[in-house]
């Protein structure tokens, strides 16, 4: 059984180390290199994106008096190559696999233990890849209020998502990493489900290399756009707003009757 972090309402590992089953529970991904050394504890191990997130999901839904749990994904979250050999990112595209598996795992240990509880998964970069990746087997699950996916290198612009950042608003013609070279990233270039679309959100900036990826752009990671890459945090108002859209969803679901269906993730 993993030990519990030293941060309230969150566990690793399995849900097995959680206190009790609550109203909401977040399983968050981190992104490339978020879970080296001190970032196995630091923001809950599901780097800084993702945790601001949970933080603000929680502080709303406790004024509706709900109670809000969160586990990050327990996968190495390799950073990116910074040679771009085959090898590298070979290993970069088995952390993913690693990933996607382990939030499947997650999700269900969760669940059987508390069938009640709505889940929101989460996940930056990289970490949103590992989400995305099990969307595609759960759009008529019950147990999932909602997902967030910010600089999605799967992300393909005319997806079911809820889209938000710059993307949403301006003209791109750039696409998800992944999807570019989606024979070597093993990923579905097909849209999600409709059903478990409306309720993802899905984050992206014009000019984000990762999410927003452009093969004619002579140099995609320039500092420039490492910069758009990194600079992503939930806000108040704006692009950046997608608190309230995910609150929306989460607060909804908790509200609704049980449907009783039940679908394993990531065709396990």
């Amino acid at each position: 059984m993993a030990a519990a972090l030293p941060l309230a309402g969150l566990v690793t590992g399995t849900a097995a180390a959680a206190p009790a089953c609550a109203d909401v529970h977040w399983i968050g991904a981190a992104g490339s290199g978020q879970r080296d050394g001190a970032g196995l504890t630091a923001n809950g191990g599901m780097g800084d994106v993702v945790y601001q997130s949970y933080q603000q999901l929680r502080s709303e839904l406790a004024v509706d008096g709900q109670t809000m749990t969160a586990e990050a994904v327990q996968y190495p979250a390799a950073p990116v190559p910074v040679d771009g050999g085959l090898g590298g990112w070979m290993d970069f595209m088995d952390s993913v696999e690693d990933g996607a598996d382990a939030t499947a795992e997650q999700l269900d240990a969760y669940t059987e233990k508390c069938p009640d509880t709505k889940v929101v998964l989460a996940g930056y970069s990289q970490g949103a890849m590992v989400i995305h990746r099990n969307l595609h087997d759960l759009g008529d699950d019950p147990r999932i209020a909602a997902a967030l996916l910010v600089a999605d290198g799967d992300r393909l612009p005319a997806d079911t998502t809820i889209k938000m950042g710059s993307t949403a608003v301006l003209p791109s013609v750039g696409k998800g990493v992944a999807q570019e070279h989606s024979f070597l990233a093993s990923t579905d270039t097909s849209p999600l489900p409709a059903s478990i679309g409306a309720r993802t959100v899905s984050v992206c900036d014009v000019g984000d290399p990762v999410c927003d990826y452009d093969p004619d752009q002579d140099d995609a990671l320039s500092p420039s756009a490492i910069a758009i890459h990194t600079a992503y945090s939930p806000t108040g108002s704006g692009v950046h707003a997608w608190g309230t859209p995910l609150y929306q969803l989460v607060a909804g679901a908790v509200a609704a009757p049980e449907s009783g269906t039940v679908v394993t993730a990531h065709g396990a």
